[in-house]
C-alpha cells in the first residue's frame, strides 16, 4: 500500500490495485475523520467506521429525524417554523470482550496496532486491531462488517478475537440511542433538539425501541448473534416509521432473523455481485495515478451508496456518514450528485426525483406561505419535505432550487428516455415549479426581470436579476414547454388529465415561452463581462488574496452585512452558470467572466472547486483545471475543510467526476444527446471512465494518441465529438484526436 497523510498527520493507505482504502493507527484527533471515511451505507441505514469497543454516535436513519419549533426573538410572516434534524439511533456496534471469564476494560487498555481497511469492490470493513491490557496481556480483535447495497437497513458483522491461548468471549450488545450533537457556533453541525431527542421505551440488550417526540418518528432495533465456527456472527435490523412500536419491533426482528439465517458470506457474495455491477459501468481510473484513482473511486463509493433508493428519500450533503448540516437535502442533490447518478446509477437517480415528487404538496405550501398563489417552492433546506432554513436570505431566497431539480429531471430523461417519469411525475414537477418564476418576476423595456432572490453566491443576497438564477429559470421555463409539447403530441390523454388538474392552459405555456425568451441576462459593457447581478459589480472588491488565512472561512468571522457590501463570492456562482447554462456563450467571454469573478471567489463552500475546474478547462486554463480537481478530489481524503468529521462532502464527492468527465473530457448533455470535447492535462498520461446512455454502455479512454470510444453493449449510440458526429453499435469504437 501507498501512503498519503491528510493535514493532521493520519495515515491513509490506499491499495496498490487503487481499490481499498485503510487507515492506521490511532490518533484520537483523526478518529471522527477516519469514521467518516470508511462509513457504511446503503441509502437507507449508515453507520460510521468506528472501533466497536468504543463506538458511540455511528448510525444513521434516512427516515429517523426529529421535529424542532425554530425560535425566533423577531418572527415575522412566512419564516419556517419547524426543522427537520436527523439524529443517531441506537447503537449496534456495541461489544463486550471477557477473557477468562473477565470482562476486558478497555478504557484502561491501550491500542498498539489498529488497521480498517474498506474494499471498495464489496462494501466490507474489515478491522484488526491489537490492545495491550491492563495486566499486559495482548489482545487481538478482527472485525467485519457489512451494510447491504440494496437498501435494507440492516448490519451485519463478524467478530473474531485471539488473546494467545486465553479464553476470549465475545458478546455484541444494542444501546439506546446517544444525544446528538450540540448547537455550535459553526452553522454546519450541531442541533438544538427542544423535545430532548429519543424517549427509550425498551432498552434491552438485544432490543431497543425509541421514539421521537416532536416528530412522532420512531425506531425499533433488534440484534441476534450466533457462532460462525470461531467467529461470533451478529446481525442487527431496524424499522423506522410512524407505526406502532410493537409493529415496528416485529419488522426489525424479521429483517434479523432472515439476515442471520442467510450468513455473512451469503450477504457478502451478494454484495460482490452488486458492487461488480455498479464498477463495470463506472470505474475510473487514471493511468499512471493510483493515489487519485483510489481517490475517485472513494469519492464514487460513497456518492453511490449514501443516496436513497426508496422514494421517500434522496442524498444529503452530507450523505448518511455524519451529523453535519442535520441531515438536511439541499439543492446540490440535484445540482452536482443527480448528474452523476443519471448516468452511472440511473435507478438511484430516478428514485431521488420520485423523493422530490412525494414532496410536491410540501413545495406549495412552502411557496403559498411566502405569498405565492399559484406553483411550487422546493425547501432551500429539509428531510420532511418543509422549510426547515431559519435565515431566508441563504436559504429560502435561493429559489434556483426549482431550477436545479428541473434541470435534474431533464437530464435524467435524457440519459434514460424514461417517459413514463416525465408523463407521471417530471411534467407536474416543472410546470409548478415553473410558474414561481412569473410570480418573481417582471417586464421591463421588452426584458423580463427576476427580483428580491439569492443565488448560489450566500455572500450576496437578495438582489436582482442573479444570472445563475435568470439563465437556469430561462432553461427551466423553455423545459417546462418542450416537455408538455412531448407529452400532450404523445399521450394527449395522460396531458389532458394532467393540465386540467393542475390548471394549466395554453396561455400559461405561451408566458413561460415568452418570459424564457426575454429573461434579462445582465452584462457589463464597460468591462466586458457578464454580470454576477445587477449590483454586483458595482460594490467594492474585498481583498480575498490578502485576508489572512485563519480569517476563512468568511462566514464563521465577519457578519453577513459586511459580506453582502462587497464583491466577494463564497463560491461559484454566474461560474456555475457558465457551466450548466453556457451552451450559447462565446468561449472569450467565458474567459472573461473566469478571469475576473475567480480571484474574488473564496471557496469556502466545497462545492466551488469542481465547477472552476470544469469551466477552467473548458477555456484552455489546464494548469487551474487540474489544480481545482485536486481540491475537489482529496476534500476528505485530506479534510481540506476541517469538518470531515461531520461527515462527507458528497456534492464534491460527486464534482470530482464531474471535473474529470465534464471537465477534461467535456462531457455536456444537449438537447440532441451529448457530446466530448476531451483534453487531457500535461501531468496525465490518460484516463478512463464509463457511463450509460440509454441503456447503451460505453467506454472512454483518453491518452496521447486520441480519445478512444467503444461501446460495450446495448442500441447503437450517436454522439458529438468536438465537431464530429459519431455513431457506434455494440461491440465497435471509434477513434478522434484531443481537443
Amino acid at each position: 500500500m501507498g501512503a498519503h497523510r491528510n493535514h493532521r498527520g493520519e495515515a491513509l493507505q490506499f491499495g496498490n490495485d487503487g481499490w481499498t482504502v485503510g487507515i492506521a493507527g490511532d490518533d484520537p484527533a483523526c478518529e471522527g475523520w477516519a469514521a467518516t471515511l470508511l462509513a457504511l451505507s446503503n441509502g437507507a441505514l449508515g453507520v460510521r467506521g468506528a472501533i466497536e469497543e468504543r463506538a458511540r454516535a455511528t448510525t444513521f436513519l434516512a427516515q429517523a429525524y426529529e421535529t424542532t419549533p425554530i425560535h425566533y426573538h423577531e418572527r415575522l410572516s412566512g419564516f419556517a417554523e419547524q426543522s427537520d434534524s436527523r439524529v443517531p439511533v441506537a447503537e449496534p456496534l456495541g461489544l463486550r470482550v471477557l477473557v477468562d471469564g473477565t470482562e476486558v476494560d478497555f478504557a484502561a487498555a491501550r491500542i498498539v496496532e489498529t488497521l480498517r481497511t474498506l474494499d471498495l469492490r464489496s462494501g466490507l470493513l474489515t478491522r484488526r486491531t491489537r490492545w495491550t491490557l491492563a495486566g499486559g496481556r495482548s489482545l487481538e480483535i478482527v472485525a467485519e462488517r457489512l451494510v447491504p447495497i440494496d437498501g435494507s437497513p440492516v448490519l451485519l458483522r463478524r467478530l473474531r478475537a485471539d488473546a494467545g491461548g486465553a479464553r476470549v468471549t465475545l458478546e455484541p450488545y444494542l444501546a439506546a440511542a446517544p444525544r446528538p450533537e450540540g448547537q455550535s457556533d459553526d452553522p454546519r453541525i450541531g442541533v438544538n433538539l427542544g423535545s430532548g431527542g429519543f424517549v427509550t421505551e425498551q432498552a434491552d440488550e438485544d432490543q431497543v425501541i425509541e421514539r421521537l417526540q416532536g416528530s412522532g418518528i420512531g425506531v425499533a432495533a433488534t440484534q441476534r448473534v450466533r457462532g460462525d465456527g470461531e467467529a461470533t456472527f451478529a446481525v442487527t435490523g431496524f424499522a423506522v416509521g410512524k407505526a406502532e412500536s410493537a409493529t415496528l419491533a416485529t419488522q426489525a426482528a424479521q429483517l434479523a432473523d432472515a439476515h442471520l439465517a442467510a450468513g455473512f458470506d451469503a450477504a457478502l457474495e451478494t454484495q460482490r455481485t452488486a458492487f461488480a455491477a455498479f464498477w463495470d459501468r463506472a470505474d475510473i481510473t487514471i493511468d499512471g495515478d493510483a493515489r487519485t484513482t483510489a481517490a475517485l473511486r472513494l469519492n464514487l463509493y460513497h456518492l453511490y451508496c449514501s443516496a436513497g433508493r426508496d422514494g421517500d428519500s434522496t442524498a444529503a450533503a452530507k450523505g448518511l456518514t455524519g451529523e453535519g448540516y442535520e441531515g438536511h437535502y439541499f439543492w446540490d442533490t440535484e445540482a452536482f450528485m443527480l448528474p452523476v447518478l443519471a448516468v452511472l446509477a440511473p435507478e438511484v437517480a430516478r428514485a431521488m426525483l420520485v423523493y422530490r415528487y412525494r414532496t410536491l404538496d410540501a413545495a406549495k405550501a412552502n411557496a403559498r406561505a411566502l405569498n405565492h398563489e399559484a406553483g411550487a417552492l422546493y425547501a432551500w433546506r429539509t428531510i420532511g419535505g418543509r422549510e426547515c432554513s431559519a435565515h431566508y436570505p441563504s436559504g429560502s431566497a435561493q429559489y434556483h432550487i426549482n431550477a436545479a431539480i428541473a434541470f435534474a429531471i431533464g437530464l435524467y430523461a435524457d440519459a434514460t428516455g424514461d417517459e413514463a417519469f416525465l408523463a407521471e411525475m417530471g411534467a407536474e414537477m416543472l410546470v409548478e415549479t415553473a410558474r414561481l418564476w412569473l410570480a418573481l418576476g417582471d417586464w421591463r423595456e421588452g426584458r423580463f426581470h427576476l427580483h428580491g432572490v439569492t443565488g448560489p453566491d450566500e455572500y450576496t443576497t437578495l438582489i436582482d436579476d442573479n444570472w445563475y438564477t435568470n439563465r437556469m429559470a430561462q432553461k427551466h421555463l423553455r423545459l417546462a414547454c418542450e416537455v408538455a409539447g412531448r407529452i400532450a403530441s404523445g399521450a394527449p390523454e395522460a396531458w389532458a388529465e394532467l393540465a386540467a388538474r393542475v390548471g394549466l392552459g395554453e396561455d400559461e405555456l405561451t408566458a413561460f415561452a415568452a418570459a424564457a425568451d426575454a429573461m434579462h441576462l445582465p452584462f457589463d459593457a464597460n468591462l466586458g463581462i457578464d454580470a454576477q447581478d445587477a449590483s454586483f459589480l458595482g460594490k467594492p472588491r474585498w481583498d480575498v488574496a490578502g485576508t489572512p488565512r485563519e480569517r476563512f472561512p468568511l462566514l464563521l468571522h465577519y457578519h453577513p452585512m459586511t459580506l453582502y457590501r462587497h464583491q466577494v463570492s463564497k463560491q461559484a456562482d454566474l461560474i456555475l452558470g457558465m457551466v450548466l447554462g453556457g451552451e450559447d456563450v462565446p468561449l472569450e467571454r467565458k474567459r472573461r467572466a473566469f478571469d475576473y469573478y475567480e480571484p474574488l471567489t473564496t471557496h469556502d463552500s466545497t462545492l466551488s472547486a469542481s465547477t472552476f475546474a470544469i469551466l477552467a478547462s473548458e477555456i484552455g486554463y489546464s494548469d487551474q483545471a487540474l489544480r481545482f480537481f485536486q481540491a475537489t478530489s482529496f476534500v476528505d481524503v485530506e479534510d481540506q475543510h476541517g469538518n470531515t468529521s461531520h461527515g462527507v462532502h458528497m456534492a464534491s464527492l460527486a464534482g470530482s467526476w464531474l471535473a474529470l468527465v465534464w471537465g477534461f473530457a467535456g462531457f455536456r448533455p444537449a438537447e440532441s444527446g451529448f457530446g466530448f470535447r476531451p483534453t487531457l492535462p500535461d501531468a496525465w498520461q490518460g484516463y478512463r471512465f464509463g457511463l450509460s446512455w440509454r441503456g447503451s454502455e460505453l467506454r472512454v479512454e483518453v491518452n496521447r494518441d486520441g480519445a478512444h470510444y467503444r461501446l460495450a453493449s446495448g442500441a447503437p449510440l450517436a454522439f458529438r465529438h468536438g465537431d464530429a458526429e459519431v455513431r457506434i453499435a455494440a461491440g465497435q469504437s471509434w477513434t478522434g484526436p484531443l481537443a
